[in-house]
């Protein structure tokens, strides 16, 4: 969670530095936008894939684990991609478009109201990437955990 959050506030001052100042405001918020998505996923991506090493790691020290279920004493065979880390990964990336969004889509007008609604979707976006970051990082530590090399 905490590197979820140092993540996002990472990849904002780098795009606050990155976007110059001679540009015009919308196509500077867009440039940021950009930069900002474009560094957190590289950044929380790198968390996820050092989990997923640690979990790699933590297997090689247990014994190894083999799926009897099927009664063959095959390991078993999972994907990279799941469907609940795609929602979680496009959830974030849609909330965090939608929520500076929400005064425009409802025509409020007034400052402090937009601000309100900012604010609200601010902290549904926090909410769920707390959420979403605690269950990505399980699931990654899970995912090497399970996928390590047997034969070391």
């Amino acid at each position: 969670m905490i590197v979820c959050f140092a993540a996002a506030a990472v990849s904002l001052l780098l795009a606050l530095t990155v976007v110059p100042r001679q540009v015009m405001p919308w196509t500077g918020l867009l440039l940021m936008y950009e930069w900002t998505f474009a560094i957190f996923f590289v950044l929380f991506r790198g968390y996820l894939h050092l989990v997923y090493k640690l979990g790699r790691a933590a297997a090689v020290q247990t014994v190894g684990h083999v799926d009897y279920e099927s009664g063959k004493g095959r390991q078993r065979q999972t994907s990279s991609c799941d469907i609940a880390t795609c929602c979680y990964w496009s959830g974030m990336a849609f909330l965090a478009m939608v929520a500076p969004a929400l005064p425009c889509f409802f025509g409020i007008t007034a400052l402090f109201a937009r601000l309100g609604l900012m604010v609200g979707g601010g902290l549904i976006l926090a909410s769920f990437m707390t959420y979403s970051s605690e269950h990505l990082a399980i699931v990654s530590f899970i995912r090497g955990f399970e996928e390590r090399d047997l034969s070391r």
